[in-house]
């Protein structure tokens, strides 16, 4: 199937290789394009935008094109960094949640007050954040307890070295992603948590078999 991609105006500015590499793979829409073709999603590109009585102004200039709406929906999930850094108040604290990787991708090693889920990713992230909500959960209840600072600051660069970023535009800074490594990040939160890493039923299916969604299921 071909995908008019070009004729829309919709081929993004980064190359294949650089979406690959940076863990930006997209899912289309189930008949996306036979809606815009029918005129049910009209796709606008501006460089910005502002507000106006009845909706949207592109391009905020003398010359901006309008465009009605009831409702806006901003997708602003690029930015994950900042994100973190606005949930903080203290300077020091802002500094230090960007400045280090995350202990489990969840857990700051100095910070240890705070859990965030989501900010690290994954090329399915449902359930990526859903055992990263186990995870924290299963901390709060006191089934396990975190090692000290040393040891988390140690074990999270050793993860940042595994892990590849998401990014937002060719060269552009972004969200780390955990990519391939997805099963083996899993297995560690299965240890903490205190649950068999091996989630497959015999051997053949444990070395045969791709880990999905479905071999986690019974983690409460």
């Amino acid at each position: 199937m071909q995908i008019p991609m070009e004729k829309h105006g919709m081929v993004p500015e980064e190359s294949f290789a650089g979406s690959m590499s940076g863990c930006r793979l997209g899912v289309l829409p189930d008949k996306f394009y036979d809606r815009v073709e029918e005129g049910s999603i009209l796709i606008k590109r501006a460089r910005s935008f502002s507000f106006c009585t009845d909706g949207l102004v592109l391009d905020d200039d003398d010359a901006g094109e309008r465009v009605d709406a009831d409702v806006v929906v901003l997708a602003t999930g690029f930015r994950g960094d900042q994100k973190l850094t606005d949930m903080l108040v203290s300077a020091t604290f802002k500094q230090q949640i960007v400045a280090a990787p995350l202990y489990r991708q969840c857990v700051h090693p100095r910070i240890p007050q705070m859990a965030v889920i989501g900010y690290t990713e994954n090329l399915t992230s449902i359930y990526t954040f859903e055992m990263m909500a186990k995870w924290v959960a299963h901390l709060l209840a006191g089934a396990f307890r975190l090692p000290s600072v040393v040891r988390m600051e140690a074990s999270a660069v050793e993860w940042d070295e595994h892990l590849v970023m998401r990014r937002h535009g060719e060269g552009g800074g972004g969200k780390p992603c955990l990519g391939a490594v997805n099963t083996w990040y899993n297995d560690e939160l299965c240890r903490d948590m205190g649950y068999e890493p091996r989630r497959k039923k015999g051997i053949l299916a444990e070395w045969l078999q791709p880990y999905g969604p479905a071999d986690y299921a019974g983690i409460l």
